[in-house]
């Protein structure tokens, strides 16, 4: 079931519950919050749609770095991190820096939806934080080699990069070494977008993003390649048939600290 099909169904099967900061429902739930944690399944997530419904912990979610960001939930049925503390860079995602990743494994070939995921303030979510001083604020998708301890990863993320605010940050890193780039200042005017990552039967990523649709019918998506070629920067890891894919937040320094990185969904879909 496609994630706005089910949004319909949670709105007539609930219609007396509201969102956090007066915006549209979701599901979802935790693993725990343990470094390095492991997945106990066997087999890899296939089609799922995940609304992060209700408030608690995540579900079924495989967590990496727990202790570098603790405050990640699900509130009012939206994923949130929230980032009140990077001392030593601890939430970083960049060169050998490996921050919290929550994610799902997930098998080639795939494409992977995060709805409205991007930046907020502490206050409302909904509303990004200013890009005084040149912050590095970011939320966004990752996908993480099988090994955690393998520093080889992709990520998409929505935020504020330095003096280039309000974009979306494209970044490869191989074997402890980044390569990154963005698609330019205002390009994503409210801190938000929709993420989307296909995984190919070669085990290669396409990326696309676009600004959210909130209109309840993914019919209307309209897609855009990230940077006009879909390609992220430098060389991108090798992939296994399977991967780590999920949602991270983080900041470089602590400008702009404190924040918090909001999804409003994810959908996973096996496409063989």
């Amino acid at each position: 079931m496609k994630y706005y099909t089910l949004l319909f169904v949670l709105f007539i099967a609930f219609s007396c519950s509201k969102k956090e900061d007066d915006i549209p429902p979701q599901n979802g739930t935790p693993s725990q919050n343990e470094d390095n944690q492991e997945d106990d399944q066997d087999n890899t997530t296939t089609d799922i749609v995940d609304d992060f419904d209700g408030t608690g912990a995540l579900i079924d979610f495989v967590t990496n770095n727990a202790s570098s960001l603790p405050d990640v939930s699900r509130v009012a049925g939206r994923y949130r991190a929230v980032l009140t503390d990077n001392s030593d860079n601890k939430t970083l995602h960049f060169n050998q820096d490996q921050g919290r990743l929550d994610a799902k494994l997930v098998a080639f070939p795939f494409e992977f939806i995060a709805r409205n995921i991007g930046i907020g303030t502490i206050d409302n979510s909904q509303i990004a934080p200013t890009s005084a001083n040149s912050p590095y604020n970011f939320a966004g998708v990752q996908v993480h080699v099988e090994d955690f301890n393998s520093i080889n990863s992709s990520h998409v993320v929505v935020g504020h990069r330095g003096s280039t605010a309000f974009t979306i940050e494209g970044k490869n890193t191989l074997n402890g070494g980044s390569s990154v780039n963005d698609i330019g200042a205002n390009t994503v005017p409210n801190g938000r977008a929709d993420i989307r990552i296909v995984g190919s039967e070669n085990n290669t990523l396409t990326v696309y993003w676009q600004l959210p649709n909130f209109t309840g019918d993914s019919t209307s998506d309209n897609w855009t390649l990230y940077n006009g070629t879909g390609n992220l920067p430098g060389t991108a890891p090798t992939y296994g048939n399977n991967v780590y894919v999920g949602l991270i937040t983080y900041a470089f320094y602590t400008t702009g600290v404190p924040f918090v990185g909001t999804c409003d969904a994810i959908e996973i879909k096996k496409t063989n």
